[in-house]
């Protein structure tokens, strides 16, 4: 919601607070840090003692981090509240996904796949109606509200108890897990340029055509992630992240040419960006659980996560940065970025088959 969620609310946040939209864009920024940085704490705390506790922590943050956001009257504390629902939704992001690599061994891209969907797909739900209310604050508070059902499911969710696995010390001093991270920031670029950035990137399309792209964006990042997680369930996770990679090269391909041609190919590009690059989280996770083990998977999969600090800022504030300097350099950098995660993986495969 908070990611996927964010083209839809942006425009309106620029008018309700009668800001820049780079003042605002630092909402954006602070949702990539604090989601991220603070799964670190809980995922160590969700191993040890389940998640039930964590949970339904983070949904309350996530409900009521909307619910205060829709009834404060200034940008400053719009980040502070903002700030809070971001912590609950990296909470409930981490444990979900664990939930399903804990448990699903024998199916851990397909079932990662399926629980990282409903991220994607709820903004595709929500978007048209956040739109359509033309205000910021009556959505955010009905989202807000609304997503207080969930407490009662985390209350009843648990963790299996006879798994086994690498601590994240052991997990860090791995070589493989620094390939891993590098290639998950690059190649998470793209994706998260397309969610904070769709606004400057489909500066000439009409109304109608931004519309459609907000909608179609969320529901693309979201149906890719069963299917990539079934075929490299199937092909072998490295194999299948490589197709990945390749889909994400040829989306930001297709961005970067319809920008520059002012032609719909942009809408090509984001849809497969969306379809492929909303896969690298789950993908990526499955591979750490594949490799280091579940018993300390939410743990690891967090340090993972924090990846995505990296690339929010790099996606976020850095790209509108170049891209404001010149549409080209901009466009450069995340084609560069996409491309140089093919090689950290081609060094991932080098030394996976080595020690393998």
């Amino acid at each position: 919601m908070y990611q996927y969620s964010w083209n839809a609310f942006f425009p309106l946040l620029v008018k309700g607070f009668h800001a820049s939209a780079s003042s605002v864009e630092v909402g954006f920024a602070l949702f990539v840090i604090s989601s991220t940085s603070f799964q670190v704490l809980s995922g160590r705390i969700s191993d040890l003692r389940g998640p039930r506790v964590m949970g339904s922590l983070g949904v309350l943050a996530f409900s009521f981090g909307l619910i205060l956001s829709s009834l404060i009257p200034s940008l400053p504390l719009f980040y502070a509240t903002w700030t809070l629902g971001s912590i609950g939704e990296g909470v409930l992001y981490g444990i979900s996904l664990n939930l399903a690599i804990k448990w699903y061994a024998e199916r851990r891209g397909l079932a990662s796949g399926l629980v990282s969907m409903g991220f994607g797909l709820g903004g595709a739900l929500v978007n048209p109606l956040i739109e359509l209310s033309n205000n910021f604050r009556s959505s955010m508070l009905a989202i807000g509200v609304a997503s207080l059902i969930l407490l009662p499911l985390f209350l009843l969710s648990r963790y299996p108890s006879d798994v086994r696995g690498s601590s994240p010390g052991e997990t860090l001093r791995e070589t493989r897990f620094w390939l891993i991270y590098v290639s998950f920031v690059l190649a998470s670029l793209p994706l998260l340029v397309a969610s904070s950035s769709l606004g400057e990137l489909g500066q000439y399309l009409n109304s109608v055509e931004y519309t459609i792209a907000t909608i179609y964006f969320p529901i693309a990042s979201g149906v890719g992630r069963p299917i990539m997680g079934y075929l490299t369930d199937r092909l072998g996770r490295l194999r299948g992240i490589d197709y990945m990679t390749a889909g994400i090269l040829l989306g930001t391909s297709l961005v970067v040419i319809g920008f520059l041609g002012r032609n719909l190919l942009l809408l090509a590009g984001i849809a497969l960006v969306g379809i492929m690059g909303g896969t690298t989280y789950p993908l990526y996770s499955a591979l750490v659980g594949d490799l280091y083990g579940p018993r300390y998977s939410t743990a690891n999969t967090s340090l993972l996560y924090t990846g995505k600090i990296v690339s929010g800022v790099l996606g976020s504030l850095i790209f509108s940065s170049l891209f404001q300097y010149s549409n080209v350099l901009g466009l450069g950098f995340i084609m560069g970025a996409t491309a140089l995660s093919t090689v950290s993986l081609a060094l991932l495969h080098r030394i996976t088959r080595g020690a393998s």
